[in-house]
């Protein structure tokens, strides 16, 4: 009977580090950048780390100002594109990011790309004003859906793992990397984070507000409370060299809104084009979905940046 304990323990340990060597060697699972908070409470990656997303061929890098993707910066000729996962782009290769688009379009200017998964209106907002300090970009592209406005304010749905903003108290709630130990340790353990991705009911609560019950505003509220939002942020940051990019079906009150306020706009249109996307069950922008943004929003701006 011990023999066959025996047999069984060194059979599954051999099984593990086979599985773990294979799902390394064809990068079955991504590798996940490690995140900080920084003094401006935004969260950033730590710099120089690198790896590969599922199934990739190219790696992904961070670069020393803690963001993935492009981040060329040319002084008085230097472009900011800020957004959630659309920009932060870590499921496609480099050429296809935003910045290496439009790059081709204006070969005059460089663009800097601040992208992270999570990144709410309120913190792009914020990580404009920071890059406002840290590279002056002559203007600054902010690409923006309906749900980086509702995940914005507090008083809507709570997430302690977002910045947010209370409108009641006008206060800005820093975010917490939630988990970073038991993430770290699941992250490096491929065949464990494997299984974990394998299990819809592991992962069933994730993007969720649940740190409290925070009365949630009808619909019908949500009008009003996007007024004060972009009231805020007209009264509290200089929004001049900003641009807005609505993705396509962005709800009209947030582009009208920005209108009134006098804020620059694009409003991005797929047409009913279903190639946009990376498929069915993943709405993020495929490379061809890349590059008809990029047209789009090179037209747009032509004006503005001869």
């Amino acid at each position: 009977m011990e023999k066959f304990l025996k047999t069984i323990v060194i059979f599954t340990c051999l099984m593990g580090i086979f599985g773990e060597l294979v799902i390394r060697t064809f990068h079955l699972v991504p590798d996940i950048p490690e995140r900080y908070i920084d003094d401006y409470n935004i969260q950033r990656y730590k710099p120089n780390q690198s790896g590969y997303y599922t199934k990739a061929s190219q790696k992904w890098n961070v670069n020393e100002y803690g963001w993935l993707g492009t981040h060329e910066n040319r002084e008085e000729r230097t472009v900011s594109i800020i957004g959630d996962s659309f920009i932060e782009n870590i499921m496609n290769p480099l050429e296809c990011n935003q910045g290496s688009i439009l790059k081709e379009h204006f070969p005059a200017y460089s663009f800097f790309e601040a992208g992270r998964s999570g990144v709410t209106f309120i913190e792009a907002i914020e990580i404009s004003a920071m890059l406002n300090e840290e590279i002056n970009p002559k203007y600054q592209l902010l690409y923006l859906n309906t749900s980086d406005f509702l995940e914005s304010v507090s008083e809507i749905e709570r997430y302690s793992d977002r910045l947010q903003i209370s409108l009641e108290s006008e206060k800005l709630l820093p975010s917490k990397i939630k988990s970073a130990g038991l993430k770290k340790i699941l992250y490096n353990m491929k065949l464990l984070y494997y299984l974990y991705l394998k299990c819809p009911l592991l992962i069933a609560k994730q993007n969720r507000g649940e740190d409290f019950k925070s009365n949630p505003k009808p619909k019908t509220d949500n009008d009003l409370i996007y007024n004060d939002l972009f009231k805020y942020c007209v009264t509290n940051y200089n929004l001049d060299k900003l641009i807005f990019v609505f993705h396509p079906d962005t709800v009209k009150v947030l582009v009208d809104l920005a209108h009134k306020y006098n804020i620059k706009t694009l409003i991005l249109d797929s047409d009913g084009d279903k190639m946009w996307a990376l498929g069915d069950h993943d709405g993020h922008w495929s490379c061809y979905g890349h590059n008809q943004v990029g047209k789009q929003v090179a037209s747009g701006i032509q004006e503005i940046m001869p």
